[in-house]
């Protein structure tokens, strides 16, 4: 009787186990001329065990479908890279759990991306450290197309006109950098840029003032 009421058991939980109902994509946005991101929604129905990430698949207009990536994403959207700019796209998302893959969602709205532009405006440069005459900064990358190649920070005294301030360029794969030798016992505040191979992007806010110290650092 046990061994029967097993069976049944095993039979119910095979037949109700199954692959996930089919997701919804929810939205294209931050269209760039090279990147967007898809954010979408989970299915109602995960098959009876939990989602455990989701495949995504884009096509051009009039193309076939390709998948985005090789695994499963984590999380409910994903930024998507190298795209080519002008272009009409449109994507689609299965969600996967243990059993298997589910149907691809309907597709999305067609987005064309934009035409290639310089990096958006970086938050402000923080003061991370003050050592004597040297300055540690931080900042926030923008939104770009494609890899930001340096970043420029523009440094003076409050009140000065700006064609008067002091520049510095670093590596755009950073996002801090170190200014020494500053005037002693000087008030300064900071902003930064970022550049691609399009061009310069907006000069940030101004950071808050410091005062240097007497000594170098």
């Amino acid at each position: 009787m046990l061994s029967i009421l097993q069976d049944k058991i095993n039979f119910w939980y095979v037949f109700a186990a199954a692959v996930p109902g089919c997701p919804t994509v929810l939205g294209v946005h931050d269209v760039l001329s090279s990147r967007c991101t898809v954010i979408y929604l989970p299915p109602d129905n995960d098959g009876g065990a939990a989602v455990t990430g989701y495949l995504l698949e884009c096509r051009s207009h009039g193309l076939e479908w390709i998948r985005l990536t090789d695994t499963p994403v984590n999380g409910l959207k994903l930024a998507v890279d190298n795209l080519a700019a002008f272009t009409k796209y449109q994507f689609r998302v299965a969600a996967v759990n243990k059993f298997g893959i589910s149907s691809f969602s309907e597709a999305s709205e067609m987005i064309t991306t934009k035409a290639p532009s310089v990096p958006g405006q970086p938050r402000w440069p923080v003061v991370v450290k003050l050592i004597g005459t040297s300055v540690t900064l931080e900042w926030t990358a923008p939104m770009t197309d494609g890899e930001i190649s340096s970043y420029g920070i523009r440094y003076g005294v409050p009140g000065n006109h700006i064609a008067e301030y002091s520049e510095a360029r670093f590596d755009g794969q950073t996002t801090s950098c170190k200014l020494i030798q500053l005037k002693p016992k000087t008030k300064y505040h900071f902003a930064v840029a970022a550049e691609n191979k399009i061009g310069h992007g907006p000069l940030s806010v101004f950071s808050e003032c410091v005062i240097t110290h007497e000594q170098s650092g």
